[in-house]
């Protein structure tokens, strides 16, 4: 990294820094007057308490909404539209005020958030150079701190929504790092994301396309466990509120319910909210939806081969993630910025190789946008423009132009297979320090 850019790189994470201390300040400020703080929490700690007192009918209510959607309510809506494992989770919490619930809610996934993208940020050699002799402690703490900020207006985005972003990003987070050596794992990380099924939608073609069997049995098998368990304890009557609950939400979402337009990030909400007609969303939303599909089908199937030498790792798997974790917010027609932590798995690939290398114009405009368009969609949703949406789409675009400009031929993955390791890469075959991790 240039001398200039490194400078300006940690200011920059330095006013991420100070709106997220901010939005922390606020938020306990929050809680010690009385508020209900984290707005949407209220489903889930509602849905606590009647799971935890028995209250099973009245968690999902689908006759109560039906009539809210036919008066054409325009305020606040408390819908609960996740699946009844779901329970599982929140059957803890039943007992507990609004305040300790949300704070247990909001604080307790964090401590994993943040060791699996240190974790990931070091399998992909974030703050590495090829040669150890040239390494600088002082640049690597540089590195994980701009790597830590660059996570805030993400967790803020969650935080002040009281939503599922941070367990959906470890879940996503979790299987990242379990790929590659701990299948069961990772396909457990995975059946745990059914929780939110929008957030899994890519990751069945990722895995069929890189033939990891063993771990979509594991994913298998833990959505099953969780439907068996969950049947057998709330009974079977909940699915069918549950079904009904869900179809209602989809009507709710394609109305264009002016909240939800003002934290879109998906297509199809998006572009309802810059004014464009539902029916010409739902294509470019089908559109976006395809081509992302193409692409991660292509970048995940090239793992698969019968030559041996294609078989050699190229390093890119950290890109291959990257790319699945940025395509599934926009392939899903309902993604938020709430749902925007899982996003670092999308950063940290880029953040390796630039700390390393540098940044270009390109990748370093969009990572910006990237970072700043939680905040900067609130203020450009009045002037119809899908910030967030098209900050998204662009760092999918520059995510696979380097996927791209990395891939090596076969030959080349044969000749990497020679380089000398670094030191935190040697229990991980065949890998350049700094260029990913193996698959």
């Amino acid at each position: 990294m240039s001398p200039l850019q490194r400078p300006l790189l940690l200011l920059f994470a330095m006013c991420l820094a100070t709106q997220a201390s901010v939005n922390l300040i606020m938020y306990f400020h929050e809680m010690s007057n009385g508020s209900r703080f984290g707005g949407d929490f209220i489903c889930f700690w509602n849905a606590a308490h009647r799971v935890r007192h028995g209250d099973i009918a009245a968690i999902y209510d689908p006759d109560t909404r039906q009539r809210i959607l036919s008066t054409h309510t325009t305020g606040i809506i408390s819908w609960f539209v996740y699946p009844p494992f779901t329970l599982v989770g929140l059957w803890l919490l039943g007992d507990a005020t609004y305040n300790e619930a949300v704070l247990a809610w909001s604080l307790v996934p964090l401590a994993f958030y943040f060791a699996l993208i240190v974790l990931l940020a070091k399998r992909s050699g974030l703050a590495y150079r090829t040669n150890p002799a040239c390494e600088n402690s002082w640049r690597r703490i540089q590195a994980y701190a701009v790597l830590i900020a660059f996570s805030l207006p993400f967790l803020s985005a969650n935080l002040f929504s009281g939503q599922t972003g941070a367990f959906i990003a470890v879940f996503f987070l979790g299987a990242a790092y379990f790929w590659p050596t701990r299948p069961v794992l990772a396909g457990i990380c995975i059946g745990l994301l059914a929780i939110k099924p929008q957030m899994g939608l890519l990751m069945p073609f990722a895995l069929i396309a890189s033939g990891q069997w063993r771990v979509i049995a594991a994913a298998a098998t833990t959505v099953l466990s969780l439907i068996v368990l969950s049947t057998m304890w709330l009974g079977t009557a909940i699915w069918t509120d549950y079904f009904r609950m869900s179809q209602l939400f989809g009507q709710f979402v394609g109305r264009g319910y002016d909240q939800i337009r003002q934290l879109a990030l998906g297509p199809y909400v998006a572009l309802q909210g810059a004014g464009m007609p539902a029916a010409l969303a739902g294509v470019l939303q089908a559109a976006v939806t395809i081509a992302v599909l193409t692409v991660i089908i292509q970048v995940f199937w090239q793992r698969r081969s019968n030559k041996p030498e294609l078989r050699k790792d190229d390093g890119g798997l950290d890109l291959r993630l990257a790319l699945l974790a940025a395509g599934t917010l926009l392939a899903t027609p309902y993604s938020l910025s709430y749902d925007t932590p899982l996003l670092m798995l999308s950063i940290i690939p880029l953040l390796a190789r630039n700390w390393r290398d540098g940044w270009d114009g390109l990748e370093l405009a969009s990572v910006a946008g990237l970072l700043v368009s939680p905040y900067a969609q609130l203020l450009t949703v009045g002037s119809h423009v899908p910030f967030a949406f098209l900050a998204l789409l662009l760092w999918f675009g520059v995510l696979y132009r380097r996927f791209q400009k990395e891939r090596p031929t076969p030959a080349g993955w044969l000749a990497n297979a020679g380089y000398k390791k670094h030191p935190i890469f040697r229990k991980t075959d065949a890998i350049l320090p700094g260029a990913g991790f193996a698959d």
